[in-house]
């Protein structure tokens, strides 16, 4: 048994044969209720079914998922721990492996090797010029309200928040605008849960992988003013593997997040004419409008996983070595005992995550939110949701916490007079970082050696 207990001992998770399952169709509408049932039924942790026949813990509680986040000695971000990878019970091409299962990126690593990629990847978003970012958003705003201003009508998430976010992060990443829709396609079939998302996630994570190889092999031979070229001149020395699936995973995390953060951001305008009315006066910004919604609405409900180094109790429950833990930020920061920092408009909350693994974009993320809805309700403020709140669909996703659409009304407007600002190359010219000025040849060696990493190989095609 590991030292680290944390409470006393109850059944394992396999115990259970009432685990709430968290897939499909129970995701389909605002998922709070479940954390919220899950609260009271089981306390600060609860075993829940990820899949079908997958167990894990969800944890629940503010202080217990600080605790898993921050105490590394116990739980690790390596899946390579998870006992079900051994135990034969993944499907043969299980859809959870794009977002759990192992990766030699700073998300699934601990200690040193997550430290030097960590650095890599940190001080390359650092390079982005927020002012600059802010005129590259703006431009796609406007095209974007220009679409669909004479209609009175829009889909704030499929018409504004997804196009403008994929369209940023795309160039961020340095690929052609015409990409951004296949980038979009690919990593909604990993992180949703409906079934044909499902079904093309294992196809749709080797297509992302390939055709993110194929970015970095051309960004070695000719940089740009982007996150591969940065990664490939950075001293840390990441090889292209490890560059390749950084970029994925900054793809799979960063962009839904931002549009899930922009679509609740809007909603709680729409359901609270009180804050429209506070935002007309300018008794609140639309900074702190934003805050509000990562406190009430987590666009990352939940982190893709911890996992046991070893049998230990934890929170009451007799956890195993191998088990999954994953940390639930939304219901982590709507525990009772938080509600007064929440309504004082403080930033105490966890979804950023925290510790070593928090988010490390998340000025980049702040800076294309705040821009993004001010751009939106600047052009048309008189909007209005189109559909009762409680008939939102939602998508059916651990990892998105938002609705999939949010139909709303206005009154209909014509478009600003025609420009060249819509166009793709008016874009492209926005440069929001540098080129870096040093071939990736000229690399410094860095004090940390890349790992070498022999068992990534026999998983999943690495």
């Amino acid at each position: 048994m590991n030292p680290h207990h944390h409470g006393r001992s109850t059944p394992e998770c396999p115990a259970f044969s009432d685990r709430t399952p968290l897939y499909g169709a129970a995701l389909a509408r605002d998922p709070s209720h479940l954390y919220e049932e899950s609260r009271r039924r089981y306390g600060a942790v609860a075993p829940v079914e990820i899949a079908p026949g997958i167990g894990a813990w969800l944890v629940l509680g503010h202080q217990e998922v600080l605790e898993l986040i921050w105490d590394e000695r116990a739980f690790s971000s390596d899946a390579r721990h998870w006992n079900a990878l051994g135990r034969a019970v993944l499907p043969a091409e299980p859809p959870l492996l794009p977002l759990l299962g192992p990766r030699p990126a700073l998300l699934r690593l601990d200690g040193q090797e997550h430290r030097r990629q960590r650095q890599a990847v940190t001080q390359a978003l650092n390079l982005i010029d927020t002012r600059r970012l802010r005129t590259l958003v703006r431009l796609r705003a406007d095209a974007l309200v220009d679409g669909w201003a004479a209609r009175g009508a829009a889909d704030l998430i499929g018409d504004y928040a997804r196009p403008l976010t994929w369209g940023v992060f795309t160039q961020l990443v340095g690929l052609p605008e015409e990409a951004g829709g296949q980038l979009a396609t690919l990593v909604g079939d990993l992180v949703d849960g409906s079934d044909e998302a499902t079904r093309e996630a294992t196809r749709s994570e080797a297509e992302l992988l390939s055709l993110l190889r194929q970015l970095t092999t051309g960004k070695r031979a000719t940089p740009g003013p982007d996150l591969p070229s940065w990664l490939l001149a950075h001293p840390a020395r990441l090889s292209d593997d490890e560059i390749t699936h950084n970029l994925l995973a900054v793809l799979l995390t960063g962009p839904e997040s931002t549009i899930s953060w922009i679509g609740n951001t809007v909603r709680q305008l729409l359901r609270d004419a009180g804050l429209g009315a506070a935002l007309a006066a300018g008794r609140v910004t639309v900074g702190e409008l934003a805050d509000r919604a990562l406190w009430s609405d987590a666009p990352v409900p939940n982190i893709a996983g911890r996992w046991a180094r070893a049998d230990t109790a934890f929170a009451g429950r007799s956890v195993r070595a191998g088990d999954l833990l994953i940390p639930c930020l939304a219901a982590a920061n709507t525990d009772p005992a938080l509600q007064s920092a929440a309504a004082s408009g403080s930033r105490a909350h966890l979804a950023w995550g925290t510790g070593a693994h928090g988010c490390p974009a998340k000025d980049v993320a702040r800076t294309l939110v705040e821009t993004a809805v001010d751009a939106m309700l600047r052009r048309q403020p008189e909007v209005h949701l189109g559909v009762p709140e409680n008939a939102l669909p939602w998508r059916p996703s651990l990892w998105c916490g938002a609705p999939a659409r949010l139909p709303v009304v206005f009154p209909a407007f014509p478009p600003a007079a025609p420009t060249a600002s819509a166009a793709p190359a008016t874009y492209a010219a926005v440069t929001v970082m540098p080129v870096p000025d040093r071939s990736p040849g000229d690399r410094a060696v860095a004090g940390m050696p890349p790992q070498r990493w022999g068992w990534w190989n026999s998983m999943a095609g690495w």
